[in-house]
């Protein structure tokens, strides 16, 4: 369809009339997302477009994300980690590369922006990391990283291992616009910065069992009660388990 994307953002107007038209609580869900498909697909729109399309939609019904209890951590889903890396593949595979290894490493963004060739074992497959007071550590990496890296090198043993345009080391600053930039092509609606990737890989590892004082070490943090934040449970956690104890 020829209809230009800013053509297209006409249509949030039915898709929010129809979702606030029915306020009695009571909803028939496999109607309502046969009613949303179905402008989906009369407008043409794209994966791409139908995200913003419908984070406005969302907007002109007054809805929003639930507010975060005090004291949890923000992340990403999963979904929108497997958004953000395929916005940054189709930019470059560079761009890729770096949101993959900064989001897998755990690593702060002053260290990463530092990162040297010098750092990667493919043997031991491993990353020394350069963290607060140039203490290092080692984390772990898998193997498919491993792989994308040593393309990247092409035979390379020096240097940084993402050097800028002008042959030194990105900024921080460059490197926040990177993360924000392929999020925004991504169509995440959070705020997203290299930070937030770090509670994220923090957060899986944590829910996948990874112990509290090796989530620690890989972590580089100085005390376990920077860790702990982790491991407290959600409310909907609470919720199942009272549910479950109380069958």
């Amino acid at each position: 369809m020829s209809s230009s994307p800013s053509n297209r953002s006409e249509g949030i107007g039915p898709i929010g009339d129809q979702i606030s038209g029915d306020q009695s609580g009571e909803h028939d869900r496999q109607r309502d997302i046969r009613r949303v498909a179905k402008i989906l697909r009369d407008g043409g729109y794209t994966y791409d477009q139908s995200k913003h399309l419908i984070a406005e939609a969302r907007n002109a019904v007054g809805l929003s994300p639930p507010k975060r209890e005090a004291g949890s951590v923000d992340r990403l889903t999963a979904e929108e980690v497997g958004e953000l890396l395929e916005a940054a593949y189709a930019t470059s595979a560079r761009q890729g590369l770096m949101l993959r290894t900064l989001l897998e490493t755990g690593m702060r963004v002053s260290a990463f922006a530092r990162l040297r060739a010098e750092d990667i074992s493919f043997q031991e497959r491993e990353i020394r990391v350069r963290g607060k007071g140039d203490k290092k550590r080692d984390v772990p990496v898998l193997q498919s990283l491993l792989n994308e890296l040593r393309v990247h090198l092409d035979g390379r043993r020096t240097g940084y291992l993402f050097p800028s345009p002008r042959g030194g080391h990105y900024s921080a600053r460059r490197i926040q616009q990177i993360v924000k930039g392929r999020a925004e092509d991504a169509g995440i609606t959070k705020s997203v910065y290299p930070h937030l990737l770090r509670h994220t890989i923090a957060q899986r590892l944590a829910d996948a069992g990874m112990p509290e004082n090796l989530l620690q070490r890989f972590l580089g943090h100085a005390h376990p009660s920077t860790t702990q934040v982790y491991y407290e449970p959600s409310r909907p956690q609470v919720k199942r388990a009272f549910e479950e104890a109380m069958e």
